[in-house]
């Protein structure tokens, strides 16, 4: 049955000499992993390649079969054109990161409108937006906790002994088991959960801070995501970002 849509591109990967295999983050039908043609001695010239990086906004027709592990894109084009993302190096480098995070975390989500329209906003937004954008990845990542159905489930108008990031919540009783927040940083949270991309810049962090945060919210996805793997490129984002 042949379906029109629009998605977000979350993974490229080669499958063969003569093909590619795609996950797409779709309006429609949530992630969705193609199979598209890919002949090595043309990728350096090739339309997909070059259409399906990661992150890119595109609009597609193709033929849906509920049996098929991969489907088959009839039609593609760009439907949205970034003016900064892909030439600044540091916020390529942000996106990289966010497309292999993405694809970690949505690898089984079925459809979901709003979690799609969080993501394509907040893409638009940061290629769109120049100024105080340091903490855009932190903010992004604990936004999306709300739309994956595990918000932290604290009071902000109460100061936590301890957060509990097994069950999301806040506590006054030490858990029983090593993964929770306790302190300081249980402290911090409530004024934390505040924060979104639009007040983001009135945040004041220090690249210590930042890297420790980036450390607890990958520790929290860890913890609510089946299978989540290890980020080989959160490292080059802590070199780029320095």
């Amino acid at each position: 049955m042949l379906e029109t849509t629009r998605g977000i591109v979350l993974h490229y990967n080669r499958y063969n000499d003569d093909s590619a295999i795609v996950d797409i983050f779709t309006q429609s039908r949530g992630s969705i992993s193609f199979l598209v043609r890919d002949r090595r001695q043309q990728r350096k010239n090739s339309l997909h390649a070059t259409l399906l990086r990661p992150l890119n906004i595109v609009e597609m027709m193709f033929d849906f079969r509920p049996s098929a592990s991969l489907q088959r894109i009839q039609e593609l084009h760009i439907a949205h054109c970034y003016t900064s993302l892909p030439y600044d190096p540091i916020k390529e480098t942000v996106a990289l990161f966010l497309s292999e995070f993405l694809h970690n975390v949505l690898r089984n989500e079925v459809k979901n409108e709003d979690l799609y329209h969080y993501i394509l906003y907040s893409l638009q937004w940061y290629d769109a937006t120049n100024d105080g954008l340091a903490n855009f990845h932190i903010a992004f990542l604990i936004r999306l906790t709300h739309y994956l159905g595990f918000w932290p489930n604290i009071d902000t108008k109460k100061t936590p002994l301890y957060f509990d990031m097994r069950d999301s919540i806040a506590t006054d009783t030490k858990p029983s088991h090593n993964f929770f927040i306790k302190g300081e940083e249980a402290a911090k949270l409530p004024l934390m959960l505040r924060m979104n991309i639009r007040n983001m810049h009135s945040f004041r962090l220090n690249r210590s801070q930042r890297n420790r945060i980036l450390d607890l919210l990958t520790s929290y996805y860890k913890l609510h995501v089946p299978e989540f793997r290890e980020l080989r490129s959160l490292d080059v984002l802590r070199e780029v970002l320095a």
